[in-house]
């Protein structure tokens, strides 16, 4: 379940979030009108950076998903091209010891104590140095997201997502009271076009010049323990109204650009902190402008490994220790802000 629903706003044209709670916001020009792509992605390197690599304990909440929910699928050779299992396989046993020592990254990178100096709940550290004390090194690999089936017992399967958030089920399966299984994601940050903070609607544009007052918010809703051992990440819903100075049409943006985010399990994450933002833009004639929305995230291509006991045979028989390699690509929200989009005042010239 998704719970502890908040009321909050991306921030508008490059209002930057601090990178630590103690830390005061920076000053930006608010005037400021971008004018290349090139310009908003140096931004956001500077006000959300992403690492080159990335892990999230349990099911990522931030798997690839369409606009109705449905997990989009990628195939095997496509993560393996970027990325070796077995690479992958000692990268995922490093971040779950991490994680289960309490250990995260510390915005200069250096792996240190947790500020407040607590380590993760027990049921959840026990799943995680399930992971990082497996004996296996060649895993089970399946072809493709889809294929994502845990076989626990003859004729019983699970999903990975049942499994991990600990809603599985099969017969003379022990009563899980943790919600917390042996599940983690490690992937490399993906080279395709558009996966280093993904646009997101910021309205209609205006063309030869004008004034329009936007208003950016959004609700954003933390999955937490109720549900899973894990704490995974969120869902943004923008919300965005446009109203000209003329007093013409605005309206919202669309409602389908809601988005899942994952946490990464070695960083000092942040909580969404900033106020609903209002502001006049106003470009000359001669151009067009818009307002342009950004993820404070990437995309990672990589490997969800699912650690499990299974039945090879008949119900009675001993069991096995198994480790499930699923490909997937993930949306992960940087550990370096406190809001989930930015928008940038943006500026095209007008073709002659």
């Amino acid at each position: 379940m998704l719970v502890a629903a908040i009321l909050g706003a991306a921030p508008l044209v490059g209002t930057v979030s601090p990178a630590v709670a103690a830390d005061p916001p920076e000053q930006v020009d608010n005037s400021k009108v971008y004018k290349t792509e090139a310009a908003i992605v140096e931004a956001m390197e500077k006000w959300a950076p992403v690492k080159s690599s990335e892990s999230v304990m349990g099911y990522p909440m931030g798997i690839d998903q369409d606009a109705k929910g449905n997990i989009k699928s990628v195939a095997l050779g496509t993560v393996q091209d970027q990325y070796d299992v077995a690479t992958a396989l000692k990268d995922a046993k490093q971040a779950a010891q991490d994680y289960a020592d309490g250990m995260v990254i510390d915005k200069d990178g250096k792996k240190v104590p947790r500020v407040d100096g607590t380590k993760p709940p027990r049921f959840n550290a026990d799943a995680a140095r399930q992971i990082a004390d497996s004996s296996i090194t060649d895993p089970e690999t399946t072809q493709s997201t889809s294929d994502n089936n845990i076989a626990q017992a003859m004729s019983e399967t699970n999903s990975a997502k049942s499994y991990c958030n600990g809603s599985y089920h099969y017969e003379g399966a022990p009563q899980n009271t943790a919600k917390a299984n042996p599940c983690i994601f490690v992937g490399k940050l993906d080279p395709t076009s558009g996966s280093k903070y993904p646009k997101v609607d910021g309205g209609s544009g205006i063309a030869g010049g004008g004034k329009k007052t936007y208003t950016v918010g959004g609700q954003v809703t933390e999955e937490n323990s109720s549900t899973s051992g894990w704490s995974v990440g969120g869902k943004f819903t923008p919300k965005l109204t446009s109203t000209p100075a003329d007093g013409g049409t605005g309206g919202e943006g669309a409602g389908e650009l809601s988005f899942t985010y994952s946490y990464s399990s070695t960083s000092l994450n942040r909580q969404m902190t900033s106020q609903e933002d209002k502001t006049e833009v106003e470009f000359p004639a001669g151009a067009k402008g818009s307002l342009q929305g950004r993820r404070d995230g990437a995309y990672y291509i990589g490997y969800l490994f699912v650690d499990y006991q299974g039945t090879e045979k008949a119900p009675g028989t001993p069991e096995k220790e198994h480790l499930k390699a699923i490909p997937a690509r993930v949306y992960v929200q940087s550990a370096e802000t406190s809001t989930p989009v930015t928008y940038f005042k943006y500026q095209e010239t007008a073709p002659q």
